[in-house]
């Protein structure tokens, strides 16, 4: 099957959701959790609706996808004030995930932190102006509002379940 195929498979399964019309007025943090992977997931923001061609490009086969939209996995330009909310976390729920986005804009890359060392070792990498994002892990929503979640097909068009 050709590659832009499955993207035609995968960019008609998220016309189907009201994707589009949150993108026109609020960014998202995108979860995708991978099939057969493990327990991998890959993380992507989208900045608004000029940005889901490139997230979509990015998507695999039988990926469960969540689009986040209430920030319960906060965007934000860091400072050091920003470890007092993340150290918040930390404390409250015994981990917390940061990110920083990469140099594509696009990709997020995660880090799953649950000690106060390991978090001001990996703040201390982080340039002041750099876009981070920290928050806990979360449940794949789907109220079309807040966040929504798309179970996508494998390449050949069917959509299947997998233990995501």
């Amino acid at each position: 099957m050709q590659e832009s195929t499955f993207k035609s498979f995968v960019h008609a399964a998220l016309l189907a959701t009201p994707l589009s019309e949150r993108l026109a007025s609020s960014s998202a943090v995108v979860l995708e959790r991978m099939a057969r992977a493990a327990g991998q997931t890959r993380w992507f923001y989208c900045a608004d609706r000029g940005h889901l061609d490139a997230v979509e490009s990015e998507l695999s086969p039988g990926s469960a996808v969540s689009f986040y939209f209430d920030q319960r996995i906060k965007s934000k330009i860091y400072s050091p004030q920003i470890n007092v909310a993340m150290n918040e976390l930390l404390v409250r729920y015994g981990e917390v995930l940061v990110g920083v986005i990469s140099t594509n804009e696009i990709e997020i890359a995660v880090e799953v932190i649950a000690g106060r060392g390991e978090l001001l070792e990996l703040t201390s990498t982080f340039d002041l102006g750099a876009r981070v994002f920290y928050g806990v892990f979360p449940a794949r929503d789907n109220d079309g509002v807040n966040a929504i979640s798309v179970a996508l097909p494998d390449r050949d068009g069917v959509v299947r379940p997998h233990p995501h």
